[in-house]
C-alpha cells in the first residue's frame, strides 16, 4: 500500500502522546475521554493537510437494482432519479451516479469480496483506516444493521471481523471514556469536564470545533434515549437490555449513521463501513407496504409483476437510508473532506445477474464529479469503486483501477 499524499506524515502514536504532553495535556486526560484524543490530532493534522479528502465510509446495501428502474437520467438538480433509485432524491447533486457496470463475484455469500481483492485480503475500510488515520483512536469503525449474525465485510489481517450492531454499545465503545476513566460517569458528562480542562490551550477555532463534536455526541446519545424508552446513555445498555428488532430498522440504521458521523467529525476515525441487512437480505421494515423479508420482496414477493413493486419499495428505501447517511456529514460540515461509497453484490437480484450493476461515489468536494450519471459499461466492476474512492483520498489499494470520469 502506497500513499501518494502523505509519505512523510506518518507519526507514532507515542510521538503523538509527546507532542500533546508537551502542550500540557496529561495522557490520563487523553485516556479519559477519546474526544480530546481527536481534538488534538487534529491540530497535527490540520498543520500537515494536503488537501485531498482525508476520511471515507463505505456502505453495503444488498440485493443489487435493476437498471430499467433505477437509473437516473440528466445531472445537477434537473436529474430524474429512477423509481427504485428515488430514496438518494435529497442528496442527487453530491453523488456520482456509476450505472451498467459489472459485478466480480454476483450472488449471496460475497459479502467477503466485496471491500476486498479476494478471500484473504484486507477489506477496503481496514486498509483506509491504516492509510488515513493509523493513530487515531480507531482505525475503522464496522458497523451494521441486522446483518443476524450471518455474512462479514471487515477483514483485518485475514481476520473476519463481525459487524459492531448494537447502536448502544457502538456509543459507549466510541464516545466512552477509554483506560483508566470511571465507568460510573455519565459520558456526556467525562466529555464536558475533559473539554473544560484543555479550553485555556486551544485555538478560538478549536474551541468551537470542540463545542460542535460536543454537540454531535450530546445529540447521538439523545437519539439513543429516544430509541430506549428515554434510559441515560451514560452506561450503555447491551443488547439484551435492549432487543433490537426489525420494528426499529430505520432507526437503528439512523442511528448508526449518526454515531459513524459523529466519529468521523470528531476525529475518533478516519474509516467506517456500514452494512444494511446481510448478504440473503433476511431483515424487513414494518413501516412500508411489503411486510415480509426483503429476500421475499425480490423473489416472488411481487407476485410476479414485471415492475417488482415491492423489491423497488424496500430498495429505495435502504436508498434513503444512505442518503440520510450523506445528508448528516454535510450538515457536519465534513462532507467535502469524506469520499462515500455504497456497494452490493449483485444487478438484478431476482436474476442473480452480475451486470448491469449500479455503484456510487458521494462527497470528496471538488475532487468527485458530482451531480452526474456516468454510463461506466461492463469493463468495470466494484473493485474499480474502490480503486476510485481510495485514489481521490490519494491512497493506492494496489488493485482495481480508475473509473474515468469520476476524479476531478
Amino acid at each position: 500500500m502506497k500513499k501518494e499524499h502523505l509519505n512523510n506524515m506518518a507519526i507514532s502514536r507515542r510521538s503523538l502522546l509527546k507532542m500533546f504532553m508537551a502542550s500540557g495535556i496529561s495522557t490520563a486526560l487523553i485516556r479519559t475521554s477519546p474526544l480530546v484524543s481527536g481534538l488534538l490530532y487534529a491540530r497535527h493534522a490540520d498543520a500537515m493537510d494536503a488537501g485531498l479528502p482525508n476520511k471515507t465510509v463505505s456502505i453495503y446495501i444488498p440485493g443489487g437494482s435493476i437498471s430499467s428502474l433505477w437509473n437516473p437520467t440528466g445531472s445537477g438538480e434537473s436529474m430524474q432519479l429512477g423509481v427504485m433509485s428515488a430514496g438518494y432524491e435529497p442528496v442527487k447533486t453530491e453523488c456520482n451516479f456509476m450505472v451498467n457496470m459489472a459485478h466480480s463475484n454476483a450472488g449471496h455469500g460475497r459479502m467477503p469480496v466485496l471491500l476486498a481483492q479476494n478471500w484473504g485480503g484486507d477489506s477496503y475500510d481496514v486498509t483506509m483506516g491504516n492509510a488515513l488515520g493509523p493513530n487515531l483512536p480507531f482505525r475503522y469503525l464496522n458497523l451494521g444493521v441486522h446483518s443476524n449474525g450471518q455474512g462479514h465485510l471487515t477483514k483485518d489481517n485475514r481476520n473476519h471481523l463481525p459487524f459492531q450492531e448494537n447502536p448502544f454499545t457502538v456509543y459507549k465503545m466510541v464516545f466512552g471514556g477509554a483506560q483508566g476513566s470511571n465507568s460510573k460517569t455519565p459520558i456526556m458528562n467525562a466529555h464536558m469536564s475533559a473539554a473544560n480542562a484543555i479550553k485555556n490551550r486551544l485555538a478560538g477555532y478549536e474551541i468551537q470545533r470542540m463545542n460542535d463534536h460536543l454537540d454531535a455526541i450530546a445529540d447521538t446519545q439523545r437519539r439513543l434515549d429516544e430509541l430506549s424508552g428515554g434510559t441515560s446513555c451514560g452506561i450503555a445498555p447491551d443488547d439484551t437490555e435492549f432487543p433490537l428488532t426489525f420494528d426499529t430498522f430505520s432507526q437503528q440504521a439512523r442511528l448508526q449513521a449518526d454515531i459513524a458521523v459523529a466519529a468521523l467529525q470528531c476525529n475518533l476515525t478516519s474509516s467506517v463501513s456500514l452494512a444494511f441487512g446481510n448478504h440473503q437480505s433476511e431483515f424487513r421494515i414494518p413501516e412500508l407496504n411489503f411486510q415480509g423479508h426483503y429476500h421475499n420482496a425480490i423473489h416472488g414477493g411481487s407476485n410476479g409483476q414485471p415492475n417488482y413493486p415491492y423489491y423497488t419499495e424496500m430498495r429505495s428505501h435502504l436508498g434513503s437510508l444512505s442518503a440520510y447517511l450523506i445528508q448528516k456529514l454535510k450538515a457536519a460540515g465534513i462532507l467535502d473532506s469524506t469520499v462515500v461509497l455504497e456497494t452490493t453484490d449483485m444487478g438484478h437480484a431476482d436474476k442473480h445477474s452480475a451486470n448491469p450493476c449500479a455503484y456510487l461515489i458521494a462527497g470528496g468536494g471538488a475532487r468527485i464529479n458530482r451531480g452526474v450519471v456516468s454510463d461506466i459499461g461492463s469493463g468495470y466492476n466494484q473493485h474499480d469503486v474502490l480503486h476510485t474512492a481510495a485514489k481521490a483520498c490519494g491512497v493506492d489499494l494496489g488493485f482495481g483501477k480508475e473509473i474515468p470520469g469520476v476524479i476531478v
